[in-house]
């Protein structure tokens, strides 16, 4: 007996189903999903029409989800079709969780206490320790540390629970997978346990595996304290080694991390590409009048996202040229609430910037993009992984504003902004903040207004389509002509 068919969640009303040659896609985000990680291939499948693909998205069910965006889902192009798996708890996973409770409610009150001024943030400490991480080369086992035993448990059960779900996505795929209609199975992670899914369709249907890496993953520079496990590490590279060596595609995200991924196997050099995300053909809210200099930031505060030195950087000018709130100050979109459990607002205040920060919580993707429309300057905090860059950067480069970017020399961030308006400075440079603040201020008083950075095709996310699916096309039909 035939298994009955998943059905796809409801998407743009009239849209007909096309049989024509089709991709099988496995991402963990995606519409209607509001993560960042869902923009990459909600774009990239749209391109993949163009081209003359259809596209199966197995990927999280919407009802698993705290928030979705429906918008989003119905604008996709006929010819895309999403199918939910629910998210899934692993056995152990309910253990831990019971255990956990059990300590707290144990602990006594006076440790609590004692935990969370340790915890707890200054201005001073190491922004890493601030955002609960270990780098890497301070990642070690002790085999007389009770402690050390219980994060390589951890870092087991991290990949576990992304197993569990990856695994009933790449089932899904299985029972959609059509001989002679789907050509090739693509994975996009994070979570990257989705890239064994991919091995399993492989291996069962023939298809060639393209492997998509949004971020590192063997390769990342710190781990959360709950998992900094070397066993997290040699777990981390025995599945990518897995995939890596089977995958018919690999493509990073920025050259940086294709070449960092090219002298890591060197035996797959040739299968490792580069797709940027780039700028997207989209009409973008335009910029109303304003007489506020207001610096906007979109996104997440975490890690080495620190505000504090922008903040500092801020007051500084604030004090020498006597601005009020009413001409000058931030506005911060998205998870900006607090960085190492200290309240934006009470940061801003430390660094003499009370009452010119505001805070929004998260916003669906056409609201955030109407209030980025509203600011002079778009800030980007520094990225913790410098193979990488910002997803919202590139959003950021089609808007009317400056840009601050906070990045380190020949990093992925300034090696793609090099050459370009952006004011990109080096993290630390206290002094060279103020003065691209206090510059692009002095502008905007005489009546000079910023025009976009992103003016040509170098940017373009249809360029960096192309090249994935001329890579692509040739592993489905090598020798075949690019378009």
């Amino acid at each position: 007996m035939t298994a009955t068919l998943p059905q796809p969640l409801p998407s743009r009303e009239g849209a007909v189903l096309d049989l024509r040659r089709r991709l099988l896609l496995v991402s963990y985000h995606f519409p209607p999903g509001q993560a960042a990680g869902a923009l990459r291939w909600e774009k990239l499948a749209a391109c993949a029409v163009e081209r003359g693909w259809g596209v199966d998205v197995v990927t999280l069910d919407p009802a698993s989800l705290p928030v979705v965006d429906w918008s989003r889902l119905a604008a996709l192009p006929a010819g895309i079709r999403v199918f939910g798996v629910p998210a899934r708890v692993h056995p152990a996973e309910r253990v831990v969780r019971l255990l956990s409770r059990s300590y707290r409610l144990l602990r006594p009150a006076a440790r609590r206490r004692a935990d969370q001024r340790r915890g707890g943030a200054s201005s001073g400490a190491d922004v890493w320790t601030l955002a609960g991480l270990v780098r890497r080369q301070q990642v070690r086992w002790r085999a007389t540390a009770i402690r050390d035993y219980v994060r390589a448990f951890q870092a087991w059960l991290d990949f576990a629970r992304e197993g569990v779900w990856s695994r009933a996505a790449g089932l899904t795929a299985l029972r959609l997978a059509q001989p002679g209609v789907h050509e090739a199975i693509v994975t996009s992670g994070p979570p990257h346990m989705v890239h064994q899914a991919g091995r399993l369709v492989a291996r069962e249907t023939g298809l060639p595996h393209v492997m998509d890496m949004r971020d590192p993953w063997s390769l990342v520079p710190g781990l959360p304290v709950s998992v900094a496990s070397p066993a997290w590490f040699w777990l981390a590279a025995r599945y990518e080694r897995s995939a890596v060596e089977r995958a018919a595609l690999v493509v990073a995200n920025t050259d940086p991390l294709r070449i960092a991924m090219q002298r890591l196997y060197p035996t797959a050099r040739g299968r490792i590409v580069a797709v940027l995300n780039g700028c997207d053909e989209e009409q973008m809210p335009s910029s109303p009048a304003t007489r506020r200099f207001t610096i906007a930031y979109a996104g997440s505060i975490y890690i080495d996202r620190n505000p504090r030195i922008v903040f500092r950087a801020a007051a500084r000018v604030v004090r020498e040229l006597g601005l009020t709130a009413d001409q000058f100050g931030f506005d911060f979109i998205g998870s900006v609430d607090s960085f190492g459990d200290v309240p934006l607002d009470v940061i801003a205040q430390e660094e003499g910037l009370a009452g010119y920060v505001r805070t929004r919580a998260a916003l669906p993707r056409r609201q955030a993009l109407a209030l980025l429309a509203q600011a002079t300057m778009l800030l980007s905090l520094p990225q913790d992984i410098p193979v990488c860059i910002p997803s919202k950067l590139f959003e950021y480069m089609q808007f009317d504003a400056w840009l601050l970017v906070l990045a380190t020399r020949d990093s992925a961030s300034e090696l793609l902004l090099r050459g370009t308006a952006a004011d990109v400075v080096e993290p630390e440079d206290l002094d060279r903040i103020s003065q691209v603040l206090r510059t692009r201020y002095s502008q905007f008083a005489t009546g000079v207004r910023p025009r976009r950075v992103a003016t040509n095709d170098r940017f373009s996310r249809r360029a960096q389509a192309r090249v994935l699916f001329d890579a692509l096309e040739h592993c489905v039909r090598p020798g075949s002509a690019t378009r």
